[in-house]
């Protein structure tokens, strides 16, 4: 028999569950899911799934590394896995195809959310997956009874140790709403500022993830755009700190710092943290800031205190004087 009339075997119709189907969309537009999530264990035999050990999630795995793998075997005289690849690999750009032909596909790490229950819906899910810091910024008035069932839920987040830091107008320290929330998270940790100049509408949940405003015509506080790019994320967190800042701490309400102290929330652990032997460096990353963030808090409690050295800052740290701030936590 000639090489030519040789055919590969009959590969049976590839079949997937719905479940899985779903999740791989998920997987497509760039989200990491739980090794719990519905049809995760099938597209991870599949080869379709690959873990991440240092977050424990799991992504989109890399069809053209497995397809040239299958290659290889075909070589070997293995052509059923070859074909098996090649199905996988249509399918993945099927996925691909449908995404970019729907509304509120994800580009390059950007998704269009065109309802509010969407919005909120993606915003709620990545706050109860944060793992670090949250940072948001509401220039816009806000309900009270939104305020009040929001304050629950940050203050949960609040106790897993997440950071988090807020930023308001300057016209929010009149507002009832506003004042009980501040207060409320503020007993728990959460750094809450005000600024007297326009900043930009936004949510930062740790390094992977941002919600922001739609700037398109008019505003429209009912759509925004979801961001994974890590550049694009990258950059609105250095947009945040810009706008941070140049924020004043609250007060309005019940004050996130009382008047006669000179330190805040975050200078505290910056306090502890030194006085633990960490680094700068260290601290920064423990704490979700910049490097610059820190070095600015210490220069505020080194013109606040008098002194100019770390080591000086730290004396009066470990002193009776400071006795009083130690206690604020």
């Amino acid at each position: 028999m000639e090489e030519k009339d040789i055919k590969p075997p009959k590969v049976p119709p590839f079949d997937m569950s719905e479940e899985a189907r779903a999740l791989l969309h998920r997987l497509v537009q760039g989200d990491q899911v739980e090794s719990a999530d519905p049809g995760r264990a099938e597209l991870a035999a599949l080869g379709l799934a690959v873990h991440n050990p240092h977050c424990d999630l799991w992504g989109l795995s890399d069809l053209s590394h497995a397809e040239q793998t299958a290659l290889a075997a075909e070589r070997a005289g293995i052509a059923e896995h070859l074909q098996r690849m090649r199905q996988l690999s249509d399918l993945h750009g099927e996925l691909r195809r449908e995404l970019r032909n729907t509304k509120s596909s994800s580009v390059d790490g950007i998704e269009f959310l065109d309802r509010l229950d969407i919005v909120t819906s993606t915003i709620s899910q990545a706050m109860d997956s944060a793992r670090s810091r949250i940072r948001t910024a509401h220039p816009q008035d806000r309900k009270a009874e939104i305020l009040r069932k929001a304050a629950e839920s940050d203050v949960k987040v609040l106790r897993r140790g997440v950071a988090f830091q807020t930023l308001y107008p300057d016209t929010a320290r009149t507002r009832p709403g506003e004042q009980e929330w501040a207060a409320t998270v503020s007993e728990h940790g959460a750094e809450v500022r005000t600024v007297a100049t326009a900043f930009e509408r936004m949510i930062l949940v740790d390094d992977k993830l941002a919600v922001v405003a739609d700037h398109r015509g008019e505003p429209n506080r009912d759509i925004a755009f979801k961001v994974t790019h890590p550049g694009m994320v990258a950059l609105l967190h250095h947009i945040y700190e810009q706008q941070w800042e140049r924020a004043e701490p609250w007060a309005g309400g019940r004050l996130l710092r009382k008047a006669e102290t000179v330190t805040t929330g975050r200078s505290r652990r910056i306090l502890n943290k030194l006085r633990e032997g960490r680094t700068l460096k260290q601290i920064a990353t423990e704490l979700g800031v910049s490097l610059r963030t820190v070095n600015s808090d210490l220069n505020k409690l080194y013109e606040a205190v008098g002194v100019n050295t770390q080591f000086a800052l730290g004396v009066w740290w470990s002193s009776e004087a400071a006795a009083d701030e130690r206690k604020l936590g």
